[in-house]
């Protein structure tokens, strides 16, 4: 498989006037990781989720180009500015390098577990070695994600053989290329961020803890944070109806300002 351009796959058509919401991937994920989300979002809205190129089972030869450069060139065929864009993890750092260079961004962003490294935070092989296990840890989490009420169902021998097959497939490239967005996180721009930006993570997930999205969400002018201690990495499908709940006020029109005079 080589670097298949991104493609849009449309979940949900909304109707007059309803905002357009792009949702973008993770690393070794696919666009229908989002489908929990459409399910609980309220009607009216279109949503439509991109098939990016580091979807599950790539050969990384797309890391030619930035995830950031990726992500535009999905959203160029839109034809239309997002109101809200949401990323997961890898995407949320993808969507995070566009917001930082883009001169159209979107209205609203999301960033749902990204990867954020605070400036002059410690690197080196500790940390690599953390990261590697917290990596090796998030796609099995992420498998059994996926598979839902499925996992429970089967004999244990079996989950775990298909869980360690899976991750087992991602190997060196996949740990690298998040390592390095990790890396490169900390030299990002964040005081260009002036589209009202939510960051979301929770004490359950690894790669993010509460004071690297704090730091995160402070460092951009735009940025607020929601962080749940019981959220882990993939709260948007084992917690979509909470998630989309906070997702939805990014795009809810603004209340009324109330007349002067009152009632007549």
């Amino acid at each position: 498989m080589g670097e298949r351009a991104p493609r849009a796959h449309v979940l949900a058509p909304g109707g007059p006037g309803g905002p357009l919401v792009v949702l973008a991937h993770g690393l070794e994920d696919g666009w229908t990781g989002w489908r929990a989300v459409a399910a609980h979002w309220p009607a009216g809205a279109r949503l439509v989720a991109l098939d990016l190129p580091w979807r599950a089972g790539n050969d990384y030869r797309w890391r030619q180009r930035d995830p950031g450069w990726w992500l535009a060139e999905g959203l160029a065929p839109l034809g239309a500015v997002p109101d809200l864009l949401v990323g997961h993890s890898f995407g949320a750092n993808a969507a995070l390098e566009l917001l930082c260079a883009a001169t159209e961004p979107p209205r609203a962003a999301a960033l749902l577990c990204p990867l954020y490294r605070v400036p002059g935070a410690p690197l080196g092989e500790h940390a690599e070695g953390r990261s590697r296990a917290a990596f090796a840890r998030l796609f099995r989490e992420g498998v059994l994600a996926r598979l839902g009420e499925r996992a429970a169902s089967m004999e244990e021998e079996l989950r775990d053989r298909v869980v360690a097959l899976a991750a087992g497939q991602v190997g060196a490239p996949g740990f690298r290329a998040a390592f390095d967005q990790y890396h490169a996180s900390a030299a990002l721009p964040l005081g260009r961020v002036t589209t009202p930006t939510l960051v979301l993570g929770g004490g359950a997930n690894p790669t993010l803890s509460r004071t690297e999205a704090a730091a995160l969400a402070d460092g951009m002018p735009g940025g607020s944070l929601v962080f749940h201690d019981t959220y882990d990495h993939f709260c948007h499908i084992r917690r979509a109806h909470d998630v989309v709940a906070q997702l939805v006020r990014l795009v809810e029109p603004a209340p009324a300002a109330p007349r002067d005079g009152g009632p007549r």
